[in-house]
C-alpha cells in the first residue's frame, strides 16, 4: 500500500447526468454519515457495491489509493463507505460544477477552517471565498487541481496531522508546482484546502496564473510535483535510503571498471579469455577509429552503440553484478512504494541509464587497449628462413626441426621467394607507395594459396593501419 498519494489533473466542470451518483453521494452523504455500528462487520451494501464498480470504471486511479486493499480484503460496509468517500474526495474537481468547487474545498465535512471557513493561500490575509469561487470559474486559462494524502499514522509519524504543517509543506513546493506548470511565480495564483479526514489526512490545491496563455504540465512534470512532495515529507527516511542506493551503484560502477580493466590486461597480455568478447572489443576498437567527433556513447552511430551494449552486456552477466544491481532495483522500488502500490518493471542494467557512464568507460577501455596477438610475428626478413616457437605447423609447409627439448619445439621455415620479397618492399624505408601496394598484392595473392603467415601478416597490417587505412 503507497504511503503517499498526488493527484495532479486540469480542473473541468462535470458532466452531471453522468455523474449524478456522485453528485448525490456528496449532497447526501449515503453510506457515511449513517453508518450503523456494526457497519465495521456487516458486508457492503449492494447500492455501495454498484457505486464501487461504477467509481473503479470512471476512476481507475482509484484502486491505487489507501482504502481500496481493505475493502478488497475485507468487503464491509465500514471499508466501502471509506472508499468512496476517498474516492470522491481525489475526484472532487470532476464532480464537483467548476463553479461550485472552491465553496466545495472551503466547506466540505473535514476541512480545517482557516479564519471563516478553510481556505488558505500564501499570506494570512483574509479570503473572499465568493470572489475567488467566481474568479477560478471564470478563468478561461488553465486551472490545476492537485490533492497530496497521507494514510493517517503516517501523518502522525511525520507531523502532518494538523492544518499549519500541511501549509508550511504547500508554500515550501508552490516554486516546484509553479516551474512544473511552466508558470512564471510572478503570475501564480494558488489557494489550498486540508481536510483533517480520519483515515487519509490530505490539501487540496488549486492552481493558475493570471496570464490565461500561460501554462502547461505534462507528465513527466506531475511525476515531479509528486516528487517534491514525497522528497519533503520524507526527508530523513530518504536521504539515508539514497546514500545507500548511491553507494552500490558506485560499487557496481567500480566493479565493472575492474572487470573491463582486467580484460584489456587479459588481451593484451594474451590470457585466455572469452572468444565473443574479444571479438566485441577488437570490433570496437575498429568502430572508434573511424568514428569521427567525440568518442563517448551518445555522439556515437546506432552499430557502434550496439557494440559498447554488448559488451556491456557481458560484463552485466558477472555473478557479483547481478547482485548487486538486484540490490539497486529492489532499494529503487522500495523508493516507488512511497507513493504507489505497483511493482516496477525494471530495466537490464545496460538500459538503465543510471549506468550509462560504464558504457563511456568500456569505450575508454576499447580506444586504449593494445591488442598484441600472443604468436610470433613477422617482424624481421632472415634471407632464408625464420624461426618460430611454440606454433602449430600446417602440414602443407616445408620445415624441418632444428633441435627438440621438452621445454619447447622450434621449427624452420621455408617461404616462397615472391613472399620474402613482398617483405623486404614493405619493410624497406625507400620503397614506393606503388611498390608498397604491389608488395600487398603480392601478399594477399601468398594467402589466397594457402600461406597461413601472409594471410596473417596481412592481417596485421590491416588492423595496425600500416600502408594502408585500418580495417
Amino acid at each position: 500500500m503507497p504511503r503517499l498519494v498526488v493527484v495532479s489533473r486540469y480542473l473541468k466542470s462535470g458532466d452531471n447526468k453522468k455523474l449524478s451518483n456522485y453528485v448525490k453521494y456528496i449532497a447526501t452523504r449515503e453510506g457515511a454519515a449513517t453508518v450503523k455500528e456494526n457497519s465495521g462487520t456487516a458486508p457492503a451494501t449492494e447500492k455501495q457495491q454498484e457505486l464501487i464498480s461504477s467509481m473503479l470504471k470512471d476512476f481507475p486511479d482509484s484502486s491505487l489509493g489507501f482504502s481500496y486493499a481493505e475493502y478488497k480484503s475485507n468487503p464491509t460496509q465500514k471499508n466501502a463507505s471509506r472508499f468512496i468517500d476517498e474516492t470522491l474526495e481525489h475526484n472532487s474537481d470532476i464532480v464537483a460544477n467548476k463553479k461550485n468547487y472552491i465553496g466545495y474545498l472551503a466547506n466540505r465535512p473535514g476541512a480545517v477552517k482557516f479564519g471563516s471557513h478553510g481556505l488558505f493561500s500564501q499570506t494570512d490575509e483574509p479570503i473572499n471565498l465568493n470572489k475567488v469561487a467566481k474568479e477560478v470559474a471564470n478563468h478561461n486559462g488553465n486551472v490545476w487541481t492537485h490533492i497530496v494524502s497521507l494514510r493517517r499514522d503516517d501523518a502522525q509519524k511525520m507531523g502532518y496531522d494538523n492544518l499549519t504543517a500541511w501549509r508550511e509543506l504547500v508554500k515550501r513546493q508552490i516554486p516546484n508546482i509553479a516551474k512544473q506548470s511552466k508558470i512564471d511565480i510572478a503570475n501564480l495564483k494558488w489557494y489550498a484546502a486540508f481536510h483533517d479526514k480520519e483515515t487519509n489526512p490530505h490539501v487540496h490545491i488549486v492552481v493558475y496564473s493570471t496570464n490565461e496563455r500561460e501554462g502547461f504540465l505534462t507528465k513527466q512534470g506531475s511525476e515531479k510535483i509528486r516528487s517534491g512532495f514525497m522528497n519533503d515529507i520524507y526527508t530523513d527516511e530518504l536521504k539515508h535510503l539514497y546514500q545507500q542506493q548511491t553507494d552500490i551503484r558506485d560499487l557496481l560502477k567500480s566493479e565493472s571498471t575492474e572487470l573491463m580493466k582486467k580484460l584489456t590486461e587479459d588481451v593484451s597480455a594474451g590470457r585466455s579469455v572469452d572468444i565473443e568478447t574479444i571479438e566485441l572489443m577488437l570490433k570496437l576498437h575498429g568502430q572508434l577509429q573511424s568514428a569521427k567527433g567525440k568518442k563517448v556513447y551518445g555522439y556515437l552511430k546506432k552499430d557502434v552503440k550496439q557494440t559498447v551494449d554488448d559488451i556491456f552486456f557481458r560484463l552485466s552477466q558477472n555473478e557479483s553484478i547481478q547482485k548487486m544491481y538486484k540490490l539497486w532495483c529492489d532499494m529503487e522500488q522500495t523508493k516507488h512504494d512511497f507513493y504507489s502500490s505497483a511493482k516496477v518493471e525494471f530495466p537490464s542494467m545496460v538500459d538503465n541509464d543510471s549506468f550509462k557512464s560504464v558504457k563511456n568507460m568500456i569505450i575508454r577501455s576499447a580506444t586504449e587497449i593494445q591488442f598484441d596477438i600472443p604468436v610470433a610475428e613477422v617482424d624481421a626478413i632472415i634471407d632464408d628462413i625464420e624461426e618460430y616457437t611454440e606454433i602449430i605447423i600446417p602440414d602443407e609447409y616445408d620445415y624441418e626441426p632444428a633441435d627438440t627439448e621438452e621445454s619447447s619445439v622450434k621449427y624452420y621455415f621455408k617461404w616462397s621467394d615472391e613472399h620474402k620479397s613482398a617483405l623486404k618492399l614493405l619493410r624497406a624505408k625507400n620503397s614506393t607507395d606503388n611498390e608498397k601496394s604491389d608488395a600487398l598484392a603480392v601478399m594477399k595473392s601468398e594467402a589466397d594459396k594457402g600461406d597461413t603467415f601472409a594471410a596473417y601478416k596481412l592481417g596485421k597490417i590491416y588492423f595496425k593501419g600500416e600502408y594502408l587505412p585500418a580495417d
